[in-house]
């Protein structure tokens, strides 16, 4: 369509960019906190369950139910230690966060994507529909600018969007081909760090 410009198209897709590395990045930080809930449910279980199995097996009078029990303390005060440090770190909310965040930006993206390479609609509508995918991608960004992404993690966000667009790294000139990190202060230069976001 002659009416939209390569410039607006490009804007498009450079948008959608932004969101999929964003979202790239929330996902990534609700992974661990995900897994360590499981692991938290499934603890807090674990010993009294074990105990309770046990004697049911074996009887009361057997040797090894003092071994047992005392391995349960042990569990559940080691339990109800993390279990204080989950609340106090508010994971359940931060995953509920992480989530939400993920599932808008890879929405908005996907929205964006599909509209840069629209090539049926009506200028007036490609302009109004992009107006609209801008300011509910503002939104969302006002919004996680409130939990805010390192340095390091939008250099991981810029190698994931980059290698899902397909388009090369402005400072390194290379097209990822995968998610490992390389030497570019631009899409490189990142650890994963699982453990961070339990803390």
């Amino acid at each position: 369509m002659a009416g939209i410009t390569c410039d607006e198209r490009r804007n498009c897709n450079d948008t959608a960019l932004g969101c999929f590395g964003v979202a790239y990045v929330f996902e990534q930080r609700a992974k661990p906190l995900a897994l360590a809930q499981k692991v938290l449910a499934f603890t807090s279980l674990l010993g009294p369950v074990s105990v309770g199995a046990l004697v049911l097996t074996v009887g009361t009078s057997s040797t090894l139910i003092p071994i047992m029990v005392w391995f349960a303390g042990a569990a559940s005060l080691t339990q109800t230690v993390i279990a204080l440090w989950s609340l106090s770190a508010k994971w359940t909310d931060s995953l509920a966060y992480y989530v939400e965040s993920k599932a808008d930006n890879y929405f908005l993206a996907t929205q964006l994507r599909s509209l840069a390479d629209d090539t049926a609609k009506s200028q007036n509508a490609w302009r109004t529909e992009f107006a609209v995918l801008e300011t509910s991608v503002r939104h969302r960004t006002n919004l996680d600018l409130r939990v805010g992404l390192t340095d390091e993690e939008k250099r991981m966000a810029m190698r994931a969007a980059l290698r899902e667009y397909e388009r090369p790294c402005a400072a390194c000139q290379n097209v990822p081909t995968s998610l490992k990190s390389e030497v570019c202060d631009v899409c490189g230069n990142f650890k994963r760090r699982r453990l961070k976001w339990l803390v």
